[in-house]
């Protein structure tokens, strides 16, 4: 071969490397359809003979209510009417938000007291490291409130293992209203968590209620019209609500209504395949040893629960549309205060993990996460790091009372008014291991996530590291390459910082 044509071939194939390398680096987006066409979500009405009193409305405290749904993927707001059409595009929708403990019990308390785990020490779901008895609730969020003058209500799913707490439905403290989700002894034919969608009973006040299975007792519709009386009643007096619905919780039950959505040949429904980049991953060479462990879903099981899990949440949709619509009706659409979040992410394929959560990967850490504020803030789409820690804070700040010295979170209320405001650079996750389940797989982590970078250790010395602007989603872990030895070293004494916190 001749020099300049041996020359021009090196030149072509480095060219070539280099468009690859590229193209591997920063993958194509998964970006979720718009897929609503034309859908009316069902509203539940409730009679409301006048607005609220002048008193009310001149009283500058806002009515604050939290929308909490278990297991929801962070995409899956774009397939709920309301949510997308109202809260969305009426509030401010944080890109950013995140749990810090990806795993249900952990993540409620977390929200409840504005605490990392480590802190308020509910590491799982189950005694003797977690659940409902592990919870100091003489120290939550609603006693903040209630002290202030706030009518609270909690309405729905409590904290895994609340019939563990005696006496058996006890109202804990701070809450002048008490509907909660009872767990029961299963038959051998039940499965999953079906008794929270069908066929359950609650702790109404203390008091054990069944509601035996009809089209009717759909718990989510049950949650949403017992909303819809509290803002009824309380429509004269500051209220502090709290919804903890089930959906899309496996087994990812749906009302009666919605059985049809998603499916070939429906009207009024565009559904997209969710293929990220690391969808049942390939070579995990780079990965923790637990990932081999794993058994990936085949796509088509991934593909019926997604549509399982956005057919539940229809129901979730239809109480949103519900309660704005109850809002508008008694003069507090624009003094109500709407925050709307999940308890953790759910993978859908990603990483090799099925329809699971627990990991540190951006799929389980990852909400949804808005603030729908009208008469507040302006609409936007805002990329600031928040998290379930933060939402205790910032409900005290809006009630006008102070959170404790004992609260690792931050206070929103500076970025919703100014996103310009000085705010936090990095988070903390981290996860002990399960009971059972995949969460039993993935070994003790803590992370430390910035807008540019994820540094995780684990118990069992391994580590991982990811630039989230060039590989977001995470498939080249860098961890121990020369070229990022400095950023390494940086992330870990700031991640044994922020575990001390």
């Amino acid at each position: 071969m001749k020099r300049g044509k041996k020359i021009y071939f090196i030149m072509l194939i480095g060219i070539l490397i280099l468009t690859s390398c590229a193209s591997a680096s920063t993958p194509e987006m998964y970006a979720p359809p718009t897929p609503v066409i034309g859908h009316l979500p069902t509203i539940f009405d409730i009679n409301i003979d006048s607005p609220a009193s002048s008193m009310r409305m001149n009283d500058s405290r806002p009515n604050i209510i939290v929308i909490l749904t278990d297991d929801q993927p962070f995409h899956t707001v774009n397939y709920m009417p309301a949510v997308k059409e109202q809260l969305m595009a009426g509030g401010v929708v944080f890109e950013n938000g995140f749990v810090t403990t990806p795993l249900c019990c952990p993540s409620r308390v977390s929200i409840l007291s504005g605490q990392y785990a480590h802190n308020h020490k509910v590491y799982t779901d189950r005694m003797p490291l977690g659940g409902a008895p592990k919870f100091d609730d003489t120290t939550g969020l609603s006693i903040w409130l209630q002290a202030a003058g706030y009518r609270t209500a909690y309405f729905g799913k409590y904290l895994n293992g609340y019939e563990e707490l005696s006496p058996q439905g006890v109202v804990p403290p701070g809450w002048d209203e008490w509907k909660a989700f009872l767990g029961k002894n299963l038959s051998n034919d039940d499965t999953g968590s079906a008794q929270y969608f069908f066929d359950f009973s609650m702790s109404e006040n203390g008091k054990e209620v069944p509601y035996p299975r009809s089209k009717e007792n759909f718990s989510t519709d049950v949650i949403t019209n017992d909303a819809l009386t509290f803002i009824r009643d309380e429509r004269d007096t500051p209220f502090f609500l709290m919804l903890g619905y089930y959906n899309p919780h496996s087994p990812y039950l749906s009302a009666p209504r919605h059985k049809e959505a998603f499916r070939a040949g429906s009207d009024y429904w565009d559904w997209i395949q969710y293929r990220p980049p690391n969808f049942n991953e390939e070579d995990i060479r780079d990965k923790p040893d637990y990932i081999g462990d794993l058994s990936p879903l085949s796509p088509e099981e991934i593909d019926t629960a997604h549509k399982q899990i956005l057919r539940s949440l229809l129901s979730v949709d239809d109480g949103v549309a519900s309660i704005l619509t109850a809002l508008q009706k008694a003069g507090l659409d624009k003094n109500t205060i709407i925050v709307y979040v999940s308890d953790n992410g759910l993978t859908l394929g990603d990483h090799r993990f099925g329809v699971a959560k627990n990991c540190p990967y951006e799929a389980c850490v990852k909400i949804p996460f808005i603030v729908y504020a009208p008469g507040y803030y302006a609409p936007r789409t805002d990329t600031h790091i928040v998290a379930n820690i933060d939402l205790a804070p910032t409900i005290a700040e809006w009630a006008g009372v102070s959170a404790p010295g004992a609260v690792d979170g931050i206070s929103m209320v500076p970025i919703l008014m100014d996103p310009s405001s000085t705010w936090r650079k990095d988070i903390l996750f981290e996860h002990w291991p399960t009971e059972e389940g995949v969460g039993s797989m993935v070994p003790e982590f803590f992370s430390i996530r910035t807008m540019e970078w994820k540094y995780t250790e684990y118990k069992t010395g391994e580590v991982e590291l990811y630039d989230l602007v060039n590989d977001p989603y995470e498939l080249q872990n860098i961890a121990g390459k020369k070229a990022y030895k400095e950023i390494q070293s940086e992330l870990a004494v700031k991640l044994q910082i922020l575990k001390t916190e």
